[in-house]
């Protein structure tokens, strides 16, 4: 049967790409000669929406299949070449996953674009089998963007013997597409919403479509499809100013709002709002990144869950998930769905733990679970941090919306500056970063800047409330300053050392990292410079061996930690630290680390207060 099908597809593409090289106005049909509907099939093989067989047949009383009747509405639509393969670019792959029809898989694939079935739909049409007639008169009304006013007749009389007979939704579409002379009933009175349709009665159907457009001076097109990129995803949030949605991934991504957003719901034009979160939606975006039109599919009786997978309950055939996001956590029966693990159908006992999962719920049922275990990479800039029980960061993605990223503070990820460890809050607002995500969840951080060597003469120590910077001599004269991490690692020769054993005057070796030192390497220590400060003491730190004093009109802080001697020079007796006190004169011999900081190697008191 396989085989059998294949050769009919085949057949079936030879004959439209046939059709499509001889000349519309050229094409006789040795089968329509006579028959009642030759001039609409004409009309419709003139402007390209209709095609004959490779046997020179157009086939008027063949019923017509769900992929012809779709093949034939999205050829409506006004596209070049180009918008046509963008189209096929953002859309055809779910149309791949869902179609058995391949020789059609591009119209259908405007079809989804325009919102003429949705992606959930589209799984459950058997695209090479016929359709009923109320199920078209649906999907026509989508076409030509009549879905809100089919809606407002949804409890409309209609005057049909079997009336009675038409599904409750799809009532509103028949009824518009009565009122606007599309459909009509039988010789009987009867609509026969159930029945199949012919090729010819269908190309009826699209003629007295034409006319309408036509009269209306209506083109149909992809409004505002630039064929730049597109998203999807479960909308999170929504603002005058952003749309925030959530991927099959679990990534949560914001995409600033264009002023002129055309959104709509089922098919019908309506605003967004929060009432919709949770719910699918698709997204197109321009060149500036701003989503220009957001469509969104509201199921009835559908809700949608996602989170990490946890644990699984074979006994029960139950998942539980947690979702690190809303802090929510549940256990959900998952016996009557249908599994799909990337990409592919598998069954409960294939699930992967820490796989991040979307349950599709159906009054209360799982009925469909989408199962992704891979890890993911995003590369962008550190934006905003929010620093709560759970970490929120904005990452800025380069021509991308930007990604929200959440991390559990109890639970944080490895965060690498080059090979150092560091915590979140080391990472700086613009600097690059490559995250990983698995589950879900960010499960790494690494920072992109290229790793850089220097060796040289530290010259300056200058010590903030924020940070430590150093600047370095070069070999070639030239100086830098960098950042210094305050974890770097610091090594004289094999030997860890400690970073404040390293001094102005040292010779040392560097590795930055986005502009922060990352590693010292201590080549040669200074000789001990000796330098010489008089002054008089203000204030005394002596659990930090520190005096204040002013020289030159700036407070200077003299470090006597390392102070090898304090004397008292009117006896020549040495003193211990605890004997200075406010309002001494002294000379202090040592070394300045910057310009505000002395380290002292030895004190002289010159006159005690």
């Amino acid at each position: 049967m396989r085989t059998t099908r294949k050769i009919i597809t085949l057949i079936a593409a030879l004959a439209l790409i046939f059709a499509s090289v001889v000349p519309a106005f050229a094409a006789e049909f040795s089968d329509l000669e006579g028959h009642w509907s030759k001039q609409f099939m004409e009309k419709l093989v003139e402007k390209g929406i209709m095609a004959g067989y490779a046997d020179g047949t157009i086939k008027p009383d063949r019923t017509v299949t769900a992929a012809e009747a779709f093949v034939m509405l999205a050829n409506l639509y006004d596209l070049n070449d180009a918008a046509k393969e963008e189209v096929y670019k953002d859309y055809g792959p779910a149309v791949e996953e869902a179609s058995d029809v391949s020789w059609a898989n591009k119209q259908l694939a405007i079809c989804l674009a325009a919102g003429i079935f949705t992606e959930s739909e589209m799984k459950n049409i058997t695209f090479a089998s016929e359709m009923p007639k109320q199920n078209l008169a649906v999907y026509m009304v989508r076409a030509i963007k009549k879905a809100a006013e089919a809606e407002k007749l949804a409890e409309a009389e209609l005057e049909y013997k079997d009336a009675a007979d038409i599904t409750s939704k799809c009532l509103g579409s028949i009824a518009l597409l009565t009122e606007m002379g599309v459909v009509s009933g039988d010789s009987n009175g009867n609509f026969t919403p159930k029945a199949s349709v012919t090729r010819g009665v269908f190309a009826t159907m699209l003629c007295n479509i034409i006319d309408y457009l036509d009269k209306e001076n209506i083109t149909l097109k992809l409004d505002d499809y630039l064929g730049l990129d597109s998203a999807e995803g479960f909308l999170s949030s929504v603002s005058d100013s952003a749309i925030v949605i959530r991927g099959m991934d679990g990534i949560y991504r914001s995409y600033p709002r264009d002023a002129q957003l055309k959104s709509t719901v089922n098919g019908a034009e309506k605003a967004l709002s929060s009432g919709l979160a949770g719910n699918n939606i698709k997204l197109q975006i321009d060149e500036e990144g701003k989503a220009v039109t957001a469509a969104v599919t509201e199921e009835a009786n559908v809700t949608y869950k996602q989170g990490r997978l946890n644990t699984l309950a074979t006994n029960t055939v139950s998942a539980k998930l947690v979702d690190l996001y809303t802090g929510e956590s549940g256990a959900y029966v998952l016996s009557s769905a249908k599994i799909t693990q990337d990409g592919k159908e598998v069954s409960f006992a294939d699930l992967k733990k820490g796989a991040f999962l979307t349950l599709k719920i159906e009054k209360g049922t799982v009925t469909e679970v989408t199962a992704d275990t891979k890890e993911y990479t995003v590369s962008g800039q550190v934006g905003p941090v929010n620093y709560d029980s759970t970490v929120t960061m904005i990452l800025k993605e380069a021509k991308k919306a930007d990604a929200v990223l959440y991390m559990d503070l109890a639970d944080m990820p490895t965060i690498k500056r080059g090979s150092l460890n560091i915590t979140v809050d080391r990472l700086s607002e613009g600097e690059d970063i490559k995250v990983t995500i698995k589950g879900g969840e960010v499960t790494r951080i690494d920072t992109q800047g290229k790793d850089a060597t220097m060796t040289g003469q530290l010259t300056i120590i200058t010590r903030t409330i924020n940070d430590t910077t150093w600047t370095v001599k070069g070999e070639d004269g030239t100086s830098a300053t960098y950042i210094l991490d305050p974890s770097a690692a610091a090594f004289s020769g094999e030997t860890a050392i400690k970073l404040d054993t390293i001094n102005p005057g040292d010779e040392v070796s560097i590795i930055v990292t986005s502009g922060i030192i990352t590693e010292v390497s201590l080549k040669k220590a200074a000789a001990p410079a000796t330098e010489k400060l008089t002054a008089e003491i203000l204030a005394v730190d002596p659990s930090n061996r520190i005096l204040t004093v002013l020289k030159e009109g700036k407070l200077t802080y003299i470090n006597c930690k390392k102070a090898a001697s304090i004397l008292d020079s009117e006896t020549g007796k040495t003193l211990s630290f605890s004997a200075l006190a406010a309002g001494d004169m002294i000379v202090a011999y040592g070394a300045y680390t910057d310009s505000t900081n002395f380290a002292a190697t030895s004190i002289i008191i010159e006159l005690k207060h």
